[in-house]
């Protein structure tokens, strides 16, 4: 492969730790509703990605104190941060996208989704939404539009009728898809890179996950694993630390295998190319971030989720190799 590299990632980070205010203290929680070790992650999450990843996509940095926290630890980035709280939800979209020194930002905007679920849903207290970040990664070809997002999840409130259907989460999240679509229409240049990453909720390899890919079709967007991955690779809901061997190349890194039975795969990477770009995406690596002194999964991830990465190599279409 050749040309110009694009390093990406996306990465739910679980840094959900509400405050009762600003910087105030954080309000209380059974186990199992907010994030373990939250101050103790942060700068450790900005450290795993810094100068690894030219631009890395998070999800579920909710707080301002977080988002300051991120930013002091990697300060030759610039970080671009998703929606706030808007009344009546009581959290932010939890979007950020870090970009690295050698990476130009030219614009972002973002959307908050007015579908979504109900009171039966603590997903409703966020602000879900999608963060547009466009980047100038050279200086001679079209830059890249990035769209991150985090949709719904569903259930988990309260224990009342029809807060855990299935069927219901799933219609409210392809309306989200409709919106994100609509956004993108509304603000992507055609003549750019077009990449979307998320947190999906969307089981990969179920029916669910091809009314998905249906959907993200209108925007004649791709999902990169099926193509470039090795094996399913599931990012989230892993329970011991055998489920996530490292690579032995680089122990960061999850070990990939035709034979992963443990996990979901939530988490994407999808991809367009404008005509005058010829585009080849590397195979799509799954990152634990393990052994820093402290875990946010019950497999001794960094994060309950793994970040998802991929490398594009990047020419103009018909120019020498």
């Amino acid at each position: 492969m050749s040309g110009v590299t694009v390093r990406l990632a996306f990465w739910n980070t679980w840094l959900l730790s509400p405050r009762l205010w600003g910087t105030g203290p954080r309000i209380p929680g059974s186990k199992g509703w907010f994030a373990p070790e939250v101050e103790a992650r942060t700068p450790l999450v900005a450290k795993a990605v810094a100068n690894r990843f030219d631009v890395a996509a998070l999800g579920e940095v909710f707080e301002t104190s977080e988002l300051d926290v991120l930013e002091a630890s990697w300060p030759e980035a610039t970080l671009v941060r998703g929606p706030g709280p808007k009344r009546p939800r009581l959290q932010g979209s939890g979007l950020a996208t870090f970009v690295g020194p050698d990476t130009l930002v030219l614009r972002s905007a973002s959307h908050i989704y007015r579908s979504g679920g109900d009171l039966r849903d603590s997903d409703t207290y966020a602000t879900k939404g999608a963060l547009l970040t466009t980047v100038r990664y050279h200086p001679d070809l079209p830059p890249l539009d990035l769209f991150s997002t985090h949709l719904l999840a569903g259930g988990e409130l309260f224990p009342i009728p029809g807060a855990n259907d299935t069927r219901r989460h799933h219609v409210a999240r392809m309306a989200q898809v409709d919106e994100l679509i609509g956004f993108i229409e509304r603000t992507h240049d055609p003549s750019h890179i077009l990449m979307v990453v998320g947190d999906f909720n969307v089981i990969g390899g179920t029916p669910e996950y091809e009314d998905l890919a249906t959907h993200m079709d209108r925007a004649k967007l791709k999902d990169v694993w099926p193509n470039n991955g090795i094996g399913p690779g599931p990012t989230c809901t892993f329970t011991d630390p055998s489920q996530l061997p490292p690579d032995p190349d680089e122990p960061d890194m999850v070990l990939d295998s035709e034979l992963d039975e443990a996990g979901e795969r939530l988490d994407y990477i999808w991809l367009r190319s404008p005509e005058s770009l010829t585009i080849e995406a590397e195979r799509p690596r799954r990152w634990a971030f393990g052994d820093r002194g402290v875990q946010g999964g019950p497999a001794g991830s960094l994060s309950d989720h793994l970040a998802i990465s991929t490398t594009l190599h990047i020419q103009a279409r018909g120019s020498q190799a």
